[in-house]
């Protein structure tokens, strides 16, 4: 049994859910107003038998413990088998990463010894004066300072390297952190902040990770952060994150600024779900950090030209890296074809010129609240910039504009504003419509399905990691990808129908990943929405399977070590059994591979349908007693829906299955091939 389903077994999901919400027996299942969104009717139902539970409301989520923690205490998948690890009293052991850990440890209890060290020397040495001068200046008052454990490094090679060393840490360990520098032709070590006010960075957890040092007279450079130590890495740091993921979650809502004082001052003055990223532009893994808490950006950087370019790569940064949501279009026949656009609402903010965040904050708290409420959505800020910057009197200027506004257009799906911003681009180019929406439509079209980046797909390359010849080897250590200990046969008579299904699906798309945008495209030539985490029971194969999706639709080419190197190391045990179950499987042709797959999704959907379609009846007689108008419509509607789409799996999997597989058929509109 793996640490993950002993955890599973000795934690009753009824009493887990129950600690948030009032649980009343239904029959097996128990069912509750859902605690993820406010409804009069308890659309929310918990099935201990199957240790899940799903909202049949607003939400449309559902999992089991580690899906419910994940979304109600807003941390990822390690933050939640940590935690229930310990409510379980199941030691999780982690032998790749013991000295990884403990080299952490190390490094963040020297940072805070560092930033105590640095906070004594601001509150109580007369050489500190100019750096308590400065933040009176700023308007930073002694809480706030406190709040962010400021501080100050005083004009010395080696105060704080002797500090340190006097309690105990030698220099090496030191200068891992980033502490210290060393001189190679002196071979000695120093201080590597010096006469400057020191500023803190925790990550999530609040500890302290890196230091910012910001001058206090004319030297250069202005800014000075830790460089690239084994805990710190500024391409995923999120500067205040740690205060204000709460607020961010709470005001659904996050502004990105450039500043560590612009994030200070907004706290300072009540804005609590300001933040700053590391570096001159967002990255992907910072955005990612963000969205687990909500999917509105707000960009307030800098006015100058500078900070334009800073938050156009930016933008780019968030359409490629931001998830995409799934989207329900009704199409002419009655049938709902599902669409993708941005799982995000970015919005940037015109700062006036001349004047900074903290700025504006400090002086004006009003203006403030009135930028953020008008910040531009992202598509016209972007044509703003680009029309401004480009000479729009000539071809090549009006074709390059072209060239970086369409892809943003074609994103769009909803019919009205598409338009909208094809009128808007002809009337700036002086373009007919026609050409410009023909542009946006070929760009639209050309888009992978479900996600993958088109120009992902098309430099791609799939290189086979050769597991068969894995198959003579010992079963407890696959080559190139690490060991996994021990790993003890499952009986399959111990494990539920749908479980062994995913586990199917999941060791033939690790295998074989091009399979995945193989079937894509199948489902969607079958109108039947993609394959999605969601599908996934089993919260290993959720997670391993949004990883993949992340991991292909990225610019690295396909490479198995890699993929696990990136892997959350806690399901590195379910990747590799899913692997040894694979390579175990009998040799099968290609067409038959894509057969077993396709019928399986399509098994999997309808039984997932018909428990939904039961469970939606028994709710629906609740809104009926109750009286919930609006409740009994909503669940009359969805009982509607899912007996079409059931209607229509059944009539995709009657056509497939009176064809072979791999030729070409069209009966009832259906082709396989």
């Amino acid at each position: 049994m793996s640490v993950i389903d002993d955890i599973k077994a000795r934690i009753d999901i009824v009493d887990l859910v129950s600690r948030y919400v009032p649980l009343k027996r239904a029959g097996r299942s128990y069912k509750a107003c859902c605690p993820f969104h406010e409804e009069r009717t308890p659309s929310f139902v918990v099935t201990p038998d199957r240790g899940t539970w799903y909202c049949f409301g607003a939400c449309g989520e559902g999992g089991d413990i580690f899906s419910f923690m994940m979304k109600k205490e807003n941390v990822d998948f390690r933050d939640a088998l940590q935690m229930l690890a310990a409510e379980a009293g199941v030691e999780l052991v982690q032998p790749d990463e013991d000295e990884e850990g403990k080299e952490r440890e190390k490094l963040t209890h020297v940072n805070a010894q560092a930033a105590h060290f640095f906070r004594n020397l601001l509150h109580r040495n007369p050489s500190a004066q100019v750096a308590r001068d400065y933040l009176r200046k700023r308007g930073i008052d002694a809480g706030v300072a406190e709040s962010f454990q400021l501080g100050f490094a005083p004009e010395s090679w080696d105060s704080l390297r002797d500090h340190l060393a006097a309690q105990g840490y030698d220099y090496a360990l030191q200068h891992k952190a980033g502490l210290l520098k060393y001189n190679e032709e002196r071979d000695s070590y120093y201080d590597a902040f010096r006469n400057r006010l020191t500023i803190p960075i925790c990550d999530r957890q609040g500890q302290i990770i890196g230091f910012g040092g910001r001058v206090l007279d004319d030297s250069v450079p202005k800014y000075l952060n830790t460089a690239e130590t084994p805990i710190f890495h500024k391409s995923s740091v999120i500067y205040g994150f740690d205060k204000a993921y709460r607020a961010i979650r709470d005001a659904d809502a996050v502004v990105i600024v450039e500043g560590y004082m612009d994030v200070i001052a907004a706290h300072q003055f009540g804005f609590a779900n300001v933040v700053a990223c590391m570096g001159t532009a967002i990255t992907e893994e910072q955005l990612r950090q963000l969205q687990r808490y909500t999917n509105n950006f707000v960009l307030a950087l800098d006015a100058d030209n500078a900070g334009q370019q800073a938050t156009i790569r930016g933008l780019n940064q968030a359409r490629q890296a931001l998830q995409r949501v799934s989207k329900p279009v009704p199409m002419p026949n009655g049938r709902v074809r599902v669409e993708e656009r941005l799982g995000a609402d970015l919005r940037i903010v015109a700062l006036p010129e001349g004047r900074d965040p903290d700025d504006i904050v400090r002086e004006d708290a009003d203006l403030w609240r009135e930028l953020i409420r008008k910040a531009q959505p992202l598509v016209d800020y972007y044509i703003t910039v680009v029309t401004d910057q480009t000479d729009l009197e000539t071809a090549q200027g009006k074709a390059q504009a072209i060239a970086e506004l369409i892809p943003l257009v074609a994103d769009l799906r909803n019919e009205i504003e598409r338009e909208h911003y094809v009128q808007l681009l002809s009337r700036l180019l002086q373009i007919e419509e026609k050409t410009i929406s023909d542009r946006v439509r070929a760009v639209a079209n050309s888009s992978n399905p479900r996600g993958i980046s088109p120009t992902k797909q098309q430099s791609w390359r799939h290189e086979r990691f050769d597991l068969k010849s894995q198959k003579d080897k010992s079963p407890t250590v696959i080559d190139g990808i690490g060991a996994v200990q021990h790993l003890e046969p499952v009986e399959q008579s111990k494990i539920d129908p749908e479980t062994r299904l995913e586990r199917y699906l999941l060791s033939m798309l690790l295998i074989e990943p091009n399979l995945l945008i193989w079937l894509s495209g199948m489902l969607e030539k079958l109108e039947i929405p993609s394959l999605e985490a969601d599908d996934m029971e089993d919260i290993k194969h959720r997670e391993i399977f949004a990883a993949l999706k992340r991991f292909l639709a990225g610019d690295e080419l396909w490479d198995l070590e890699h993929f696990q190197s990136a892997l959350n190391p806690d399901l590195h045990e379910a990747m590799t059994e899913l692997l040894l179950h694979g390579m175990a499987l009998p040799d099968r042709e290609t067409e038959a591979i894509r057969e077993a797959l396709v019928k399986g999704i399509l098994r999997m959907r309808r039984e997932r349908l018909s428990d939904v379609f039961s469970t939606l009846n028994f709710l629906l007689q609740d809104a009926q007693e109750s009286g919930d108008r609006q409740a009994l419509l909503g669940f009359s509607t969805a009982i509607n829906s899912n007996r079409r789409e059931r209607h229509h799996l059944d009539r995709v999997s009657a056509s497939i299955n009176r064809a072979p597989y791999g030729v070409t058929r069209t009966e009832q509109g259906v082709r396989i091939a």
